[in-house]
């Protein structure tokens, strides 16, 4: 559970008009412009006031991609390791950057069970092969908070 966050709506739609003016000054008023800064608005202020869902251990597949502890390299390496059989959109190739990512790959791998089906990331491209040779060395630097040896081997991958 945590403290919901509230978002004055009126002053969000407002924010988000200025901004429009500042970056359009021509611009005349268009009533579908301002009623979908009032729907972007709205859409900002409930998911500041919703409960966030967390990864967690024995979620399914399609628990995990809608749950908040997803990013494209999570994604990308969830629907490899699952054979593509959920369906569940991805935006293609990526992997993971720095600790934050790497750590969403981790949590997703241990949620979901995967952990003896890294090897399946071998194929898939340079830099995953890369990561599932050493997977249990990054775990290693994640588990233990060594973040700059892993920022180190993960930014390093596009010169190898």
């Amino acid at each position: 559970m945590h403290d919901p966050i509230y978002i004055d709506q009126m002053s969000l739609v407002n924010a988000i008009n200025q901004e429009l003016s500042r970056q359009c000054p021509d611009r005349p008023f268009c009533p579908s412009i301002f009623n979908t800064a009032i729907k972007a608005a709205n859409l900002v202020v409930e998911e500041c006031a919703r409960e966030p869902v967390k990864v967690r251990e024995g979620m399914s597949i399609s628990e995990w991609f809608e749950c908040d502890d997803t990013g494209t390299s999570s994604k990308y390496m969830a629907y490899v390791i699952d054979g593509g059989t959920t369906r569940l959109p991805i935006q293609g190739y990526s992997y993971p950057h720095d600790a934050d990512d790497f750590g969403r790959c981790l949590r997703m791998v241990r949620a979901l069970g995967f952990e003896k089906k890294v090897f399946l990331m071998l194929t898939t491209g340079h830099e995953w092969r890369e990561i599932a040779s050493h997977w249990d060395e990054l775990v290693a630097h994640y588990d233990n908070e060594n973040w700059e040896e892993l920022y180190s081997f993960l930014s390093g991958l596009s010169n190898r």
